[in-house]
């Protein structure tokens, strides 16, 4: 047992010493890496549904981190992102609304340490959209409905945090979209207004 402790030693040195090493030769230039995790998504501004249950889902894609101070950078990302919710609707009518999107995130990071604080906008295209309309019955209210039923383009803001130990971080973010996706008034009869809201908790790798 005591011949191990001298190997255990050696590498927490070599990890120490490549944790210095990378940390030196990514200070002050860009980085990318990648991210994911899962996420939980809600749509709100909606006035008829009686109860409204979160998406469990999934978010992912790769990000660079540009340096712009020495406890600043900008973080643009790109991501694919599922959205959506369940609906009890008044009547006893049901729905289940499941969105694809792929977005752009534009963060303003905060680094002191291994804390990071972000906060910034997004913009978001509806990769693919599928929507279910039953009476209480289980009887299809409405049929045939996707992408050509909602706005293409989404767009709002989001804040998080997290820790970064060396190349490795864990974030938690919430999101909230600007934009009503109904593009036909008529989902008004159906739904009352309808935006998107998130959060996701993510492992992120940087190279």
């Amino acid at each position: 047992m005591k011949t191990i402790y001298p190997v255990l030693i050696a590498l927490l040195a070599l990890f120490g010493a490549s944790q210095r090493l990378h940390a030196q030769l990514t200070e002050g230039k860009p980085r990318f890496g990648l991210k994911l995790g899962v996420s939980g998504s809600n749509l709100y501004d909606d006035a008829i549904a009686d109860d409204k249950k979160a998406r469990i889902g999934f978010t992912g894609g790769g990000f660079v981190k540009v340096p712009i101070g020495k406890h600043f950078s900008l973080r643009p990302e790109l991501l694919f992102t599922t959205k959506g919710a369940e609906f009890d609707l008044v009547g006893g009518n049901t729905s289940d609304l499941k969105l694809s999107y792929l977005e752009i995130p534009l963060s303003l990071e905060l680094n002191i340490a291994i804390i990071n604080i972000h906060a910034g906008v997004h913009a978001g295209l509806l990769a693919a959209a599928d929507g279910t309309f039953k009476d209480a019955q289980g009887n299809s209210i409405v049929t045939d409905f996707g992408k050509d039923d909602l706005e293409s383009f989404d767009y709002g803001w989001h804040l998080g945090g997290g820790l970064d130990l060396g190349n490795i971080g864990i974030h938690l973010r919430v999101s909230r979209g600007l934009q009503d996706i109904r593009k036909d008034d008529s989902l008004k009869d159906i739904f009352g207004g309808l935006k998107n809201a998130a959060w996701s908790l993510t492992a992120a790798y940087g190279f």
